[in-house]
């Protein structure tokens, strides 16, 4: 053991011992370094290298044959499984449900043949919409006196103001 090495374990065992303890921890670390440096362990023979390699190579591809086993069950059990379900797959949708048109409507306004002349909501917004259309044609073929710079500008907002309130139900 190096000296910087010493230095490290004493210092090691200063942490979990009293300096004398630690002292004497290292002593008999390095005395038993010395007596396995004294008797070094022999080598194996070449024909007992080769009985483990060969142990080990067979260990190994028993295991690999049990995997490849076992890939191969997995491997059928899901063609099994996808072919279950792509036979027990219905592939006619499910009918959806219908609106009912008729529904929304009443049945005196449904039956009729003029719904904006008999709802008075569609009636009101119907006339207010022609006659604002009017005045913008009238407008543009400079047929009345302009009011303004902005006249069609105002035509076009009140045009608007109306077919907003008339999606939103407001009237």
């Amino acid at each position: 053991m190096n000296d910087n090495a010493r230095e490290n374990l004493l210092e090691l065992l200063r942490r979990f011992m009293d300096d004398a303890a630690a002292q004497a921890a290292q002593a008999d670390i390095e005395a038993a370094e010395r007596v396995l440096e004294a008797s070094p362990a022999p080598m194996p023979s070449p024909q007992t290298v080769a009985s483990i390699k060969a142990l080990t190579r067979a260990a190994a591809a028993r295991k690999h044959r049990r995997a490849q086993v076992f890939r191969s069950a997995m491997a059928t059990a899901a063609a099994v499984i996808v072919t279950v379900l792509i036979g027990r797959h219905n592939p006619a949708p499910a009918p959806r449900p219908g609106v009912n048109f008729a529904s929304i409507l009443p049945a005196a306004i449904w039956e009729s043949h003029d719904i904006a002349a008999d709802d008075l909501d569609l009636a009101y917004f119907a006339s207010e919409i022609r006659q604002i259309e009017a005045q913008m044609h009238a407008i543009d073929s400079q047929e009345t006196e302009i009011r303004g710079a902005d006249a069609l500008d105002d035509l076009e907002m009140e045009l608007t103001a109306i077919e907003t309130e008339f999606w939103k139900g407001s009237y």
